[in-house]
Protein backbone atom coordinates (compact mmCIF):
# COMPACT_ATOMS: atom_id res chain seq x y z
CA UNK A 1 0.00 0.00 0.00
CA UNK A 2 1.31 3.42 -0.95
CA UNK A 3 2.07 5.58 2.20
CA UNK A 4 2.92 9.18 3.18
CA UNK A 5 4.34 9.88 6.38
CA UNK A 6 4.02 13.29 8.07
CA UNK A 7 5.35 14.42 11.69
CA UNK A 8 2.71 15.98 14.03
CA UNK A 9 4.64 19.41 13.46
CA UNK A 10 3.17 19.65 9.79
CA UNK A 11 0.05 18.03 10.09
CA UNK A 12 -0.53 20.82 12.47
CA UNK A 13 0.43 22.96 9.56
CA UNK A 14 -2.12 21.87 7.20
CA UNK A 15 -4.24 21.88 9.62
CA UNK A 16 -4.22 25.43 10.74
CA UNK A 17 -3.56 27.09 7.14
CA UNK A 18 -6.95 25.02 6.58
CA UNK A 19 -9.27 26.69 9.32
CA UNK A 20 -7.70 29.87 8.67
CA UNK A 21 -8.21 30.23 5.01
CA UNK A 22 -12.15 29.02 6.05
CA UNK A 23 -14.35 29.48 4.04
CA UNK A 24 -12.09 29.21 0.99
CA UNK A 25 -9.80 26.50 0.08
CA UNK A 26 -5.98 26.94 1.42
CA UNK A 27 -3.03 25.01 -0.91
CA UNK A 28 0.40 24.28 -0.53
CA UNK A 29 2.56 21.40 -1.32
CA UNK A 30 5.04 18.99 0.62
CA UNK A 31 8.53 18.39 0.02
CA UNK A 32 10.57 15.48 1.03
CA UNK A 33 12.25 12.00 0.49
CA UNK A 34 11.09 9.21 -1.19
CA UNK A 35 11.91 6.08 1.52
CA UNK A 36 13.73 3.04 -0.13
CA UNK A 37 10.43 1.21 0.55
CA UNK A 38 8.69 3.44 -1.93
CA UNK A 39 6.55 5.57 0.91
CA UNK A 40 7.42 9.62 1.14
CA UNK A 41 8.15 11.58 4.31
CA UNK A 42 7.23 14.95 4.38
CA UNK A 43 9.79 17.07 5.83
CA UNK A 44 8.50 20.18 5.06
CA UNK A 45 5.55 22.51 4.20
CA UNK A 46 5.38 25.00 1.81
CA UNK A 47 2.08 27.32 1.44
CA UNK A 48 0.98 28.31 -1.25
CA UNK A 49 -1.30 31.29 -2.38
CA UNK A 50 -4.62 30.14 -4.03
CA UNK A 51 -4.58 31.46 -7.09
CA UNK A 52 -8.26 31.00 -8.25
CA UNK A 53 -9.91 33.26 -10.15
CA UNK A 54 -13.00 30.85 -9.72
CA UNK A 55 -15.07 30.33 -6.13
CA UNK A 56 -12.10 29.95 -3.67
CA UNK A 57 -14.51 28.04 -1.35
CA UNK A 58 -14.45 25.23 -3.60
CA UNK A 59 -11.36 25.65 -6.60
CA UNK A 60 -7.61 26.01 -5.04
CA UNK A 61 -4.95 26.96 -8.19
CA UNK A 62 -1.22 26.79 -8.27
CA UNK A 63 0.46 28.42 -10.86
CA UNK A 64 2.86 27.67 -13.09
CA UNK A 65 5.42 29.65 -11.49
CA UNK A 66 4.24 28.42 -8.06
CA UNK A 67 5.44 25.10 -9.64
CA UNK A 68 8.89 26.18 -10.77
CA UNK A 69 8.98 27.47 -7.47
CA UNK A 70 8.02 24.83 -5.74
CA UNK A 71 10.83 22.29 -7.95
CA UNK A 72 13.49 25.15 -7.54
CA UNK A 73 12.67 24.96 -3.57
CA UNK A 74 13.03 21.33 -3.31
CA UNK A 75 15.91 21.11 -5.03
CA UNK A 76 17.58 24.15 -3.33
CA UNK A 77 16.70 22.19 -0.02
CA UNK A 78 18.16 18.66 -1.44
CA UNK A 79 14.40 17.08 -1.21
CA UNK A 80 11.64 15.91 -3.71
CA UNK A 81 8.31 17.30 -4.56
CA UNK A 82 6.08 14.90 -2.82
CA UNK A 83 2.65 16.66 -3.61
CA UNK A 84 0.27 18.49 -2.29
CA UNK A 85 -2.32 19.29 -0.03
CA UNK A 86 -5.34 21.86 -0.13
CA UNK A 87 -8.39 21.94 2.23
CA UNK A 88 -12.59 20.73 1.54
CA UNK A 89 -14.08 23.58 3.35
CA UNK A 90 -17.49 22.16 4.52
CA UNK A 91 -17.16 18.84 2.59
CA UNK A 92 -15.59 15.71 3.24
CA UNK A 93 -11.98 15.06 2.10
CA UNK A 94 -12.71 13.19 -1.11
CA UNK A 95 -11.19 14.37 -4.38
CA UNK A 96 -13.40 16.02 -6.44
CA UNK A 97 -13.47 15.72 -10.45
CA UNK A 98 -11.95 18.90 -10.71
CA UNK A 99 -9.03 17.37 -8.40
CA UNK A 100 -8.89 14.22 -10.65
CA UNK A 101 -8.64 16.55 -13.66
CA UNK A 102 -5.58 18.16 -12.99
CA UNK A 103 -3.74 15.68 -10.97
CA UNK A 104 -0.38 14.16 -11.78
CA UNK A 105 0.92 10.57 -11.06
CA UNK A 106 3.42 10.39 -8.09
CA UNK A 107 2.48 12.91 -6.56
CA UNK A 108 0.38 12.85 -3.21
CA UNK A 109 -2.86 14.81 -2.59
CA UNK A 110 -3.79 15.13 0.85
CA UNK A 111 -7.19 16.82 1.45
CA UNK A 112 -8.70 18.52 4.94
CA UNK A 113 -11.74 18.72 5.50
CA UNK A 114 -12.88 21.76 8.04
CA UNK A 115 -16.30 22.20 8.83
CA UNK A 116 -17.35 25.92 10.54
CA UNK A 117 -13.33 26.60 11.36
CA UNK A 118 -12.68 23.22 12.32
CA UNK A 119 -9.86 20.43 10.95
CA UNK A 120 -11.84 17.34 10.86
CA UNK A 121 -11.12 14.53 8.28
CA UNK A 122 -8.32 14.39 6.29
CA UNK A 123 -7.24 11.75 3.87
CA UNK A 124 -3.91 11.38 1.07
CA UNK A 125 -4.50 10.06 -2.74
CA UNK A 126 -2.15 9.07 -5.09
CA UNK A 127 -3.41 9.12 -8.92
CA UNK A 128 -3.54 5.32 -10.66
CA UNK A 129 -2.19 5.64 -14.10
CA UNK A 130 -3.75 2.25 -14.76
CA UNK A 131 -7.28 3.28 -14.10
CA UNK A 132 -7.11 7.47 -14.19
CA UNK A 133 -8.64 7.29 -10.67
CA UNK A 134 -7.43 8.26 -7.13
CA UNK A 135 -6.55 5.23 -4.74
CA UNK A 136 -6.65 6.12 -1.13
CA UNK A 137 -2.57 6.13 0.56
CA UNK A 138 -1.99 5.45 4.19
CA UNK A 139 -1.66 8.96 6.08
CA UNK A 140 0.90 7.99 9.00
CA UNK A 141 1.15 11.25 11.42
CA UNK A 142 3.89 10.85 13.68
Amino acid sequence: MMMIIVSKIHFSEIEFQSTEAYPYECCGAMLGTVLDDGSKEVLTCVSVHNQSTEDKRRRFKITDDDYRFLESKADELKMTLLGFYHSHPDHPPEPSETDLKYAWPFFSYIIQSVYDRKPDDCKSFELSLDTHTFIEEKLVIK
